[in-house]
């Protein structure tokens, strides 16, 4: 055999056995990304104000959220703003809009998983999952989780995101402490 003819089929050796996905790096008996199928989520609106801030967080989030594996999305329309971790998919949206819940006066419970210098979110509970949305920062980021996870993964995506952006208004009033001035107040921002 000459040495062209080797190199093809050494080729076609090695495609023809190659695995036809990639194995998880974690050895934990997660399924990759890829082995899942790929989740087509609705987009956030399209906001050129919110892509900087989106932008960067997304570069400070953890690729793997606690032992979950990434997710491959197809957000209809297309867009960068939103990742998925694990089966059933826990999936972060940025730029979202303003929640509901968040009006001035309402009587909604504000959670931290990082304490008070954290990130704080509106939850809302659903049949089947939990809508939780930021409303300290510059933009909203909704993650929804299944209420199947007996924890929601908040304290490293809260952190990931208080470290890329910084808190823009204040969530409420810390126990004991006097109200802020209203027009601080995170429910009188748009």
């Amino acid at each position: 055999m000459t040495l062209p003819v080797i190199v093809i089929v050494v080729f076609l050796i090695a495609v023809v056995f190659a695995p036809s996905h990639p194995r998880s790096p974690s050895g934990s008996g997660a399924a990759s990304p890829s082995a899942l199928p790929a989740l087509t989520p609705a987009a956030p609106p399209s906001d050129a104000a919110a892509a900087g801030p989106c932008t960067q967080v997304l570069a400070a989030l953890p690729e793997k959220l606690t032992d979950l594996q990434p997710r491959v999305v197809h957000p209809r329309p297309d867009s960068v703003f939103v990742v998925a971790w694990g089966d059933p998919a826990i999936v972060l949206k940025c730029g979202m809009p303003r929640p509901a819940g968040l009006t001035p006066g309402s009587s909604a419970q504000l959670f931290s998983a990082n304490g008070a210098d954290g990130v704080f979110w509106l939850p809302v509970r659903g049949q089947t999952d939990t809508v939780w949305t930021t409303v300290d920062r510059a933009v909203y980021i909704q993650v929804t989780v299944p209420n199947s996870y007996a924890q929601p993964p908040l304290a490293p995506l809260g952190a990931a995101i208080g470290k890329a952006l910084p808190r823009v208004c204040v969530p409420q009033a810390a126990a004991g402490q006097p109200l802020p001035p209203q027009q601080e107040l995170c429910t009188q921002r748009k």
